[in-house]
């Protein structure tokens, strides 16, 4: 008697392959820290949908349209998080309702001052949040003459201090000292400013959040922290800049962002970890903007960093 052979069993593989596909897609959605790991993971999200891209061209290939439609859904859906559909970057208006903004993480304040002190004066901003800064850091650049134009700060940022970030502003300005606290934030406190602008009063906060590859939990917290304080302002515009140590696939982050214009555009761009020979890999440093309209964006190295510098400008609503 002869028998036939045996067709291959497809039904894990593509079982396992869907499966996948689907938990790729789901990742930026999962609001649970899962010890850690899921933070983790969802900061390489974007580089995790090449997979399901992969799989989605060759089932289409192979004519499996069922198949390819359920993997373009979850490529969908994993993908949707990171778009940013609103952007209305565009043409800059009058100087008068501009404002540009510099924001860099000086990575324990070893960046190179010369180098930091040439952009300053090459991007000119209104307004310079440095994260990870020290005092001797701004004596260097103020002998470079490249604080000259930004008369105006925040409170200091003391070695071993409570804080680490100091906002600088060409126009006067009004700190907070009672909002966002290290009680808040559960790590430093974040400086927030109310800046005298020729085009109205605007209030920004200088972040810098707890990196979820330590205690996830104090990430978790930062993020909420800051999000409960821009949904009780009311008064003036608000610009969040700084290292946010989070990105658009987490949903802490996204829920932070919730009625923001984000300045690096429709898909998110990297800024860490930057100065290795390699491109950086994932956006963590950002620049947010609520009743302000971001009219332009830009990127730039600085030795002695792990971090790109960011630049963006933004105009009052006419």
């Amino acid at each position: 008697m002869m028998t036939r052979p045996r067709k291959p069993c497809l039904g894990w593989p593509i079982g396992t392959v869907l499966v996948a596909s689907l938990a790729i897609g789901v990742l930026p959605f999962l609001g649970f820290l899962g010890a850690g790991w899921i933070p983790k993971l969802q900061a390489f999200q974007p580089y995790l949908l090449l997979f399901p891209a992969v799989v989605l061209v060759i089932g289409l290939l192979r004519k499996q349209w069922i198949f390819s439609g359920f993997v373009l859904v979850f490529l969908v859906c994993g993908a949707l998080p990171n778009l940013q559909l609103s952007s209305a970057a565009g043409q800059a208006g009058s100087d008068k309702s501009e404002l540009v903004l510099l924001s860099f993480n000086a990575l324990k304040a070893g960046a190179d001052p010369a180098q930091l002190a040439e952009l300053i004066r090459t991007t000119d901003p209104q307004i310079l949040v440095l994260v990870e800064t020290s005092e001797s850091m701004h004596r260097q650049l103020a002998g470079l003459d490249a604080l000259d134009e930004l008369g105006y700060r925040s409170l200091e940022a003391p070695a071993g201090g409570e804080r680490d970030t100091v906002i600088f502003s060409k126009y006067p300005l009004q700190e907070r000292t009672t909002d966002l606290d290290s009680g808040d934030t559960g790590w430093y406190a974040l400086p927030v400013v109310d800046v005298q602008a020729p085009g109205g009063v605007v209030s920004v906060a200088g972040i810098h959040i707890y990196p979820p590859v330590g205690d996830a939990q104090r990430w978790s917290q930062g993020l909420a922290a800051v999000n409960d304080w821009s949904d009780q302002q009311r008064d003036h515009p608000i610009i969040l800049a700084g290292d946010f140590n989070s990105v658009r696939a987490h949903p802490g982050f996204r829920a932070l962002g919730d009625g923001y214009e984000q300045a690096d555009g429709i898909w998110p761009r990297s800024t860490w970890p930057a100065g290795r020979g390699l491109a950086p890999l994932i956006g963590i440093d950002h620049i947010l903007a609520k009743g302000l309209s971001v009219t332009g964006y830009s990127s730039h190295v600085v030795e002695g960093s792990d971090h790109l510098a960011v630049s963006a400008t933004v105009e009052f609503a006419r």
